[in-house]
């Protein structure tokens, strides 16, 4: 479409029909309610371009499956939608939109998704959203799945989707909007380079008992402006869960302005996997707040958060994790007042460290406390731990140290500024020099 005015469009076939591939171009175009796969099966792939369009109304990138009405399954292939620029006034799902009736055996799939959006801007202030796995709802939750999607791939590099602080509920999702029914997507990867949003959720949206499922999360922030990321999802009050397998969320830039929570938002927003890891990168400098469990109904988990060749200052708020990890070429500066850790776990790990930042700290502290606390300290060789490297510019009274070498435990339960005994290392201690923590042989 090219400079048209189309109330509401439908590009693949028609209910029941099918059609091999769809390849849909709206440029500089006005158009409403839009249907990219039209009301069938498309059978390989589903590709859209809007590059300066008007979209009036709802925009969906794969098909209408009305079984509610046809009985009739709709499957799509892999869809691909790029978004170049443009006004949207509604919501954009990036897969299919499924109508299903009461409990039934039918199920809608699409393949692989991939979303590519560059620049554009929502009419609909801080209530836009971006549901990049689709939606789906009927009149009954089941167990079974009534909809389900292949790997989710989001690349936001441009464009303004939200007037300001963003409400709960309301932002980029990578999985699948559910309503009265259980919609399920395989992995997702949100990656976000630019561009001013809401919240950022790794998981979906439900809503009346609803549940939307995905199996991992994979978030990468590298600059724009966010209010807060989830690993997980989040649902309405009218009822509904979320749940997804592990999550990985890993920043190096941008601004966010509000936190970042390492699994849902609500209760009943599960995070079910055994890794859950949050990681910051990069020499930016952040005042968000940081934890390890959901934003309401939080509780201390066992996510790990990690600095690696971070050297920043991290000045926001720390809490819910398991553990701490410092690693490879680390520099940062921590300028919190504390850090809330549950079960007081620090690591700082030598193993890919450079040999020029032998004199260089992994963290500079003014306002440690790591008294009752557990430190690991990991050298990759005898050679290594014997060679003087500064640990940390911090205080450690208070805190028991365990002492890794290539990987093996040689002694755990070390007090601070205390001799080691009964090992090869006998006479070595965790202590202060000048300052700075090092594990240094007594005179």
């Amino acid at each position: 479409l090219n400079d048209a005015v189309v109330n509401n469009l439908a590009a693949g076939a028609e209910a029941g029909g099918t059609v091999e591939s769809v390849k849909l171009t709206i440029e500089d175009a006005t158009v409403g309610l839009a249907y990219a796969g039209g009301f069938g099966n498309v059978t390989s792939k589903t590709e859209t371009l809007i590059s300066g369009a008007t979209v009036l109304k709802d925009f969906y990138a794969g098909a209408l499956a009305n079984y509610a009405k046809t009985g009739t399954v709709t499957h799509t292939g892999d869809i691909t939608l790029e978004i170049a620029d443009g006004e949207f006034s509604g919501n954009i799902y990036g897969a299919a939109s499924v109508k299903a009736g009461a409990a039934t055996s039918l199920v809608h799939s699409v393949g692989n998704v991939t979303i590519t959006v560059k620049d554009g801007e929502t009419k609909k202030g801080n209530q836009a959203c971006l549901f990049a796995g689709g939606y789906a709802t009927g009149s009954a939750a089941s167990d079974s799945a009534v909809y389900t999607v292949g790997n989710v791939d989001v690349t936001i590099s441009g464009g303004t989707w939200t007037s300001g602080a963003t409400a709960g509920g309301r932002g980029v999702f990578g999985g699948i909007f559910a309503s009265q029914v259980t919609a399920v997507a395989e992995d997702v990867t949100l990656t976000i380079t630019g561009g001013t949003f809401g919240n950022v959720y790794g998981g979906g949206w439900a809503q009346k008992n609803g549940v939307s499922v995905v199996d991992d999360v994979e978030i990468t922030i590298d600059g724009g402006t966010i209010a807060n990321v989830f690993g997980g999802g989040t649902h309405s009050t009218s009822g509904g869960s979320t749940i997804v397998d592990d999550v990985s969320i890993n920043i190096s830039g941008g601004n966010i302005t509000g936190a970042i929570y390492a699994r849902g938002q609500l209760d009943g927003d599960v995070v079910s996997g055994d890794e859950v890891n949050v990681t910051f990168t990069g020499d930016t400098n952040f005042g968000c707040g940081v934890f390890g469990y959901s934003y309401v109904g939080g509780a201390a988990s066992d996510a790990v958060l990690s600095y690696t060749a971070y050297t920043g200052t991290f000045s926001g708020a720390i809490g819910g994790f398991d553990s701490i990890v410092f690693d490879d070429d680390t520099a940062m500066t921590l300028s919190t007042a504390a850090a809330d850790v549950s079960n007081g776990k620090w690591e700082f790990d030598f193993t890919d460290r450079a040999a020029e930042l032998a004199g260089t700290s992994f963290l500079t502290w003014s306002t440690a406390d790591f008294a009752g606390d557990t430190v690991k300290v990991n050298f990759t060789d005898a050679a290594q731990a014997a060679a003087g490297w500064n640990i940390a510019d911090a205080a450690f009274t208070g805190a028991t140290f365990d002492l890794y070498i290539g990987g093996s435990m040689i002694a755990e339960g070390i007090a601070y500024d205390t001799a080691i005994s009964g090992t090869d290392w006998d006479g070595w201690k965790f202590t202060d020099e000048s300052g700075v923590l090092k594990f240094k042989q007594l005179a």
